[in-house]
């Protein structure tokens, strides 16, 4: 297979992308490019060269700048040499059905990554003071995730039983009245952009919580924006998420039904029916920054949105100073009752 790499037309290093001038530079001359001139540099790179077949699930590569071997799973359709740090891109599995239709480039750089990583640490009072040691936040990991965006007509309609109660009283007795209601909502809805990642190696749940990303940013997918990041291909088809994306549009457009009752002391749904058509769906690729990172023999990942920087993630808990947490409440609670009994 091919290997990628985008070079500085004027000294020969590897660039990478730029979050915030959306531009690609050289650390070594100061170069920088725009986008134009890099697709130009992927076309005299890759010329008519015939695209091979995949067999193997790990896949050796030799680094264009030192030689180095680079060992990806296939899946990784860009890396780095862990000995030069060159951004190194395999365009072949991003060919044919793989090829992404769209990017969200990133917008958050690593520095605002692992600025959110330890302002997020510094939230939780019971964390062990060496899981945010700077060897853990450096560790920290660009990567265009491949997601499946569904666009989708709905007709949904429910029926439920709605009541209102009304209560007043006279010199004599109190009165509650009930009334029952039959109500009824139907509509039709078009729903755009729904999000779903392709990716077995990611956490579904995690993915969906940090959303959402604004779509009006996204440009068409070129090799050269994946520059300096890990990016991934889907290994799940539309078909095999589209059950999580049903599951989606389903509770919007029940929702959406139900907003508009209002009125009633009770309100239960007895039917619905939601039937989904005119589907269709395209593969993009879009920035999380991450860190897996393994603490006494438990992982635990935070991500954040590279678009939007929202983050989310799972902390460990430090045995030690949650016992002198709890005991500092303890003994502080303990005081109180006794201050309060002196006074009694």
């Amino acid at each position: 297979m091919d290997v990628l790499t985008y070079q500085c037309p004027q000294c020969g290093a590897p660039l990478t992308f730029h979050e915030e001038t959306q531009r690609w530079d050289c650390q070594f001359c100061h170069g920088s490019f725009d986008l134009e001139t890099l697709k130009k540099l992927e076309a005299d790179k890759q010329g008519d060269k015939a695209e091979t077949e995949e067999t193997a699930s790990m896949k050796e590569y030799v680094c264009p700048q030192c030689g180095a071997q680079i060992v990806t799973d296939e899946t990784t359709a860009a890396s780095f040499c862990v000995f030069c740090q060159s951004a190194t891109i395999f365009p072949g599995k991003l060919k044919g059905a793989f090829r992404p239709a769209k990017v969200i480039p990133f917008q958050k750089s690593k520095e605002d990554a692992e600025e959110a990583f330890r302002r997020f640490c510094s939230k939780k009072p019971l964390l062990p003071r060496d899981f945010c040691a700077p060897d853990r936040v450096e560790k920290i990991t660009g990567v265009y995730v491949p997601f499946w965006l569904f666009d989708c007509d709905t007709e949904a309609s429910l029926s439920a039983s709605g009541t209102r109660i009304t209560t007043w009283s006279d010199s004599q007795y109190h009165y509650t009245k009930t009334d029952y209601y039959q109500i009824d909502r139907a509509g039709r809805m078009r729903f755009a952009k729904i999000p779903a990642d392709g990716s077995v190696k990611m956490d579904d749940a995690l993915m969906d919580s940090i959303e959402p990303y604004d779509f009006s940013r996204m440009v068409d997918f070129t090799p050269a924006y994946l520059a300096g990041f890990l990016a991934e291909r889907y290994d799940e088809g539309s078909e095999a998420v589209f059950p999580r994306v049903k599951t989606r549009v389903e509770q919007s457009a029940e929702s959406a039904l139900r907003g508009t009752v209002s009125g009633y002391t009770g309100f239960v749904v007895q039917q619905r029916h939601i039937e989904i058509g005119g589907q269709s769906c395209e593969n993009v690729l879009l920035p999380v920054w991450m860190l897996m990172s393994r603490y006494k023999d438990k992982d635990y990942l935070f991500a954040m949105n590279g678009q939007t920087g929202k983050i989310v993630g799972d902390l460990p808990i430090s045995a030690g100073r949650a016992a002198a947490w709890f005991g500092g409440i303890f003994a502080a609670v303990l005081l109180i009752l006794f201050l309060g009994g002196l006074l009694l």
